[in-house]
């Protein structure tokens, strides 16, 4: 497998001076929104994890279930209770998601899903499989995430791409696009990523998905760049891992050509913390596999923290995306979700599973119940629910030993 390693000249360090993406009164308003959400629903977020799982073990048990006892009138009748419960459930998660509550709508549905989770987990825990919480424990302290911010730069002047402006405001295009330039004084154009990653050697080498190592490579930075030919500048490439309370910087040092990978080599609190093991088998359709990750990035974090401390960010004076993301490692409030699913299809190219996940959760290790890593999950199935593609570990390893083999041609001391 070819390895891409990054763009030549790109700057891989923050330029002297103080851009800011957006005004101060706009992250104000930006990071009020996101903090009165977080603390009006952190329960039913803890609940939705709660579902998720009870989901993920539902469908596991009714994929595996072969036992001549199972067949029996009466379990069969509480495992055909217990997915109609669980259905329903998820259902109303799906919907909590999707809109934003009031904090009367949550208190009710929270009410409602402890009511539905208790019937559902009564009927379930005698043919429910044994706790994973040792490996979970165990396996997620090698999962990060991941944080990065980038500008972009005209490399014959220096100058940075900014926002067009027109009556103070940010201007669209007539498809309500939004419009740049390399002159005037609008805010910088500043784009962020957030994702998962996880470590993989001794030397602090993290995988990750390709679209989480280079987000210029998407949307409107990819649009910007054919325009304009600007190039992309890193102000910051970070990862933080769970119990500990300072990030590690990180550097880009391979992407694979060909699939959704990229390798992260990470400084710090990278380099003391075990390893995930590859597995040397991949799956089969049916195995149990657990996704581990941080979908919808901080947002999730915010809503799993006690509401004092989600009150005591909101009530800071200018906080952002970085601030929250210190604040909740001071905390040791970094801990990565957990969903728990089934292999449903396996190629050279590509594993579906079923454990729920979401944008931010890119990145992140599925492993089997031994802990060794099967896949890099990578994207959801769009318009079939709970459907889940992530990138087999052959392809992994592939892109790790290119590297390697890269670094020791470059350096043969190393």
């Amino acid at each position: 497998m070819d390895v891409l390693l990054p763009p030549a000249g790109l700057p891989a360090t923050r330029p002297r001076e103080p851009w800011s993406a957006e005004p101060a009164a706009a992250q104000r308003q930006r990071w009020t929104q996101t903090l009165v959400a977080a603390r009006a629903a952190p329960g039913a977020r803890r609940h939705l994890r709660r579902g998720l799982w009870l989901l993920g073990g539902v469908l596991l048990l009714l994929a595996g279930l072969g036992a001549q006892s199972l067949y029996t009138a009466h379990l069969a009748q509480r495992l055909a209770q217990a997915q109609a419960d669980v259905q329903a459930l998820d259902l109303r998660l799906q919907d909590l998601r999707a809109q934003a509550s009031t904090r009367d709508d949550v208190e009710t549905l929270r009410s409602e899903i402890d009511h539905s989770l208790d019937g559902a987990q009564a009927r379930v825990a005698a043919v429910e499989s044994g706790s994973v919480a040792p490996l979970v424990s165990r396996v997620a302290q090698s999962v990060a995430l991941i944080q990065a911010r980038y500008v972009l730069i005209d490399p014959a002047s220096g100058r940075p791409l900014r926002l067009a402006m027109a009556g103070g405001k940010p201007r669209r295009g007539a498809d309500g696009e939004q419009q740049f330039t390399l002159g005037g004084k609008g805010p910088v154009y500043m784009f962020r990523s957030t994702g998962t990653a996880f470590v993989v050697d001794a030397a602090g080498t993290l995988i990750t998905n390709r679209h989480v190592a280079l987000p210029w490579e998407q949307g409107d930075a990819a649009k910007a760049m054919a325009e304009f030919g600007v190039r992309p500048m890193a102000l910051e490439l970070r990862g933080f891992l769970p119990d500990t309370t300072e990030p590690f910087t990180a550097t880009v040092v391979g992407v694979s050509t060909s699939y959704d990978l990229a390798l992260l080599r990470g400084s710090g609190a990278a380099l003391q913390v075990k390893p995930l093991p590859m597995a040397t088998l991949g799956p089969a359709p049916g195995d149990a596999v657990l996704v581990l990750g941080y979908p919808t990035g901080l947002n999730a974090l915010l809503a799993r923290a006690d509401r004092s401390f989600v009150r005591g960010l909101r009530e800071q004076e200018g906080m952002n995306d970085q601030k929250a993301a210190d604040a909740l490692a001071q905390a040791r409030l970094i801990q990565p979700l957990v969903s728990r699913g089934i292999v449903a299809q396996v190629s050279d190219a590509v594993v579906v599973h079923d454990a729920q996940t979401t944008f931010g959760g890119s990145g992140g290790p599925v492993i089997n119940l031994r802990g060794e890593v099967l896949a890099v999950n990578r994207a959801m199935l769009a318009g079939f629910g709970g459907a889940n593609m992530g990138v087999p570990v052959r392809v992994a390893s592939q892109l790790l030993q290119a590297e390697g083999e890269a670094r020791r041609q470059a350096d043969p001391s190393h």
